[in-house]
Order: C-alpha cells, then sequence, then structure tokens
C-alpha cells in the first residue's frame, strides 16, 4: 500500500487561523529572525500549555440503573489511556468486551459479568491493577434513589486515536507547529502554517487508542511517510523528509513526540524539525486538531 492509498483529509498545509498565537506581524512564510520567536521555552505574554493534571471519568453499570456508578479519578489522562489500553486489551475471560468506552471521560461496566469496584481487590486482575495502584483510585457514586451524583471538570482533550489527522504543535509555545516545507523537502516550524499528519500505530488497529510504547508512523497527506535524513547544510542533523515508500517510514515510539526526541534546529532563516536519537531536545510536541 502506497501513501496515496490512505485516505486523506480535504485541506492540508492550511493557514493557521486559531487563536493559539498572535501572527498580524508574521507576514513572510519563511519565518525569519524578524517573524519567528527563535525560543521554544514560550512567549511573553502567552501562558504555557497545560502539561497535565488529575483526569476524570464516570463508568456506569448497564446491567440495572440503581447502583454501581463510580467515578474514576486518574493522575493524567496518559494513565487514563494507559489503563484503557490495558482494559481492552486483556485477554481474561471476563473482562472481555466488559467494560465500553463511550468517550474520553465516560465508560460503562457490566457487573453481570464483573464488577469494576473491585478493580483492585479482586486478585484474579492484580496482574493488571498493580500497574495502576498509586496512579488512579475509584470513588462510588450515590444509586439511583440517593439522586445526587458528581459533577466531574469537563476536560477538553485531542482524542489519540490511531490513524487520525492531527497537527502537531510545541507544548511550550501553542503558536508553532510542524509544517511541511515541499520547496525544502523536509518539516520545519512555522507560526503562520501547519501540516495535518496521518499518525498511526504500527502494532494496533485503526481507532485504538494510542499510549507510550506504541511504534507509530507518520503521513503527510499528498506526500509520503515521514523518514529522518541527513542534511548535508546541517550537519549533525537529521531533518524529517518524505518517502513513498510505506517500507521505509520512520517508526518511533509515541512517547518520543513529548520526550524531547525532535528538536528545531536552524537552517538559515528558518528552523527545521530534527530527529534527536535518545532524546534530550526541547521541552516536546503535542498533537491538536
Amino acid at each position: 500500500m502506497s501513501f496515496s492509498d490512505i485516505h486523506a483529509p480535504i485541506t492540508n498545509n492550511a493557514p493557521i487561523t486559531d487563536n493559539v498565537g498572535d501572527n498580524s506581524n508574521n507576514t513572510n512564510s519563511n519565518n525569519t529572525t524578524n517573524s519567528f520567536n527563535t525560543t521554544i521555552h514560550g512567549v511573553a505574554g502567552r501562558p504555557p500549555v497545560s502539561f497535565g493534571g488529575a483526569f476524570y471519568a464516570y463508568i456506569h453499570d448497564i446491567s440495572n440503573e440503581r447502583c454501581w456508578r463510580m467515578v474514576i479519578i486518574f493522575a493524567s489522562r496518559v494513565v487514563a489511556d494507559e489503563w484503557w489500553r490495558a482494559m481492552s486489551t486483556s485477554t481474561i475471560d471476563f473482562l472481555k468486551n466488559n467494560i465500553q468506552r463511550i468517550t474520553p471521560q465516560f465508560y460503562t461496566h457490566n457487573t453481570a459479568q464483573w464488577n469494576f469496584y473491585t478493580f483492585f481487590s479482586d486478585k484474579r486482575v492484580r496482574n493488571i491493577s498493580d500497574k495502576f495502584r498509586g496512579k488512579m483510585f475509584i470513588v462510588l457514586e450515590h444509586d439511583h434513589d440517593g439522586r445526587g451524583i458528581t459533577i466531574i471538570p469537563l476536560q477538553s482533550i485531542v482524542d489519540h486515536a490511531s490513524g487520525d489527522w492531527f497537527s502537531i504543535r510545541s507544548k511550550a509555545n501553542a503558536s508553532q507547529y510542524w509544517y511541511y516545507d515541499e520547496t525544502l523537502g523536509c518539516i520545519t516550524i512555522s507560526e503562520i502554517q501547519r501540516t495535518s499528519f496521518r499518525i498511526t500505530s504500527v502494532n494496533m488497529h485503526e481507532g485504538a487508542i494510542m499510549v507510550k510504547a506504541d511504534q507509530i508512523t507518520l503521513t503527510v497527506q499528498g506526500h509520503g511517510f515521514v523518514v529522518p535524513r541527513t542534511a548535508a547544510r546541517i550537519p549533525g542533523s537529521l531533518t524529517l523528509g518524505v518517502t513513498n515508500s510505506q517500507a521505509e517510514a520512520f517508526r518511533f515510539k509515541f512517547e518520543d513526540l513529548d520526550r524531547g526526541c525532535f528538536n528545531s534546529v536552524r537552517d538559515g532563516l528558518r528552523f527545521v524539525v530534527c530527529y534527536v536519537p535518545g532524546g534530550g531536545g526541547n521541552l516536546g510536541w503535542e498533537l491538536s486538531l
């Protein structure tokens, strides 16, 4: 299968029109030093992007309407995604198809099959639950006759579903996006334009929620699969180009985006994205729509 066989969104390399940054003074798509903030550590007057915090979700019993309603408090949405991966891929018979993910903040369970309230006490699931001790806890809600229910905060997140299309932006400066520059043949940093990338977990089915350990590939609409290449003009750096061959597509861990494995390096009047094996680059990147 080639990149042209993959369904792609209608638009790509679109100008940035949201309100994450003020681009009113940026008139040069080449991101000259006059229009591009050279620091990756934030912009004065603009608050940093949140790096996470407690994440909340309801879980409701579908076998009856009276009881076993709960709130799960995760240490972060990363923990929530890891927990869902563990539950949804478990080979334990009574867990298969028991817990369903309706939205990132709403799940169901079936107590006729197994009661999720026993997650930390049931020895049969200990190989899963032990991994999440100290990272999440469960709060029992009122039964139906009790009427009251905890109102959890609405937390707007980008669902990390394998096979979807995303923009990639700096976690420290939300106005800086990855942009595939066709004239250079590599991915650059831009405050004016951004490129849509299809991010796919190579070891999971399409639609699966990606977690840190997943091997992923990136696809640029209409161009190909992202691959690191040596650039003679930037000694010692691996820029990100594209290839038509899926077999050559660069595979890296999903967590590499967050842990500093991609850096911005000056290339004349531009900044290009370079791969940093083992990490040690900037503060990381996050997905947006």
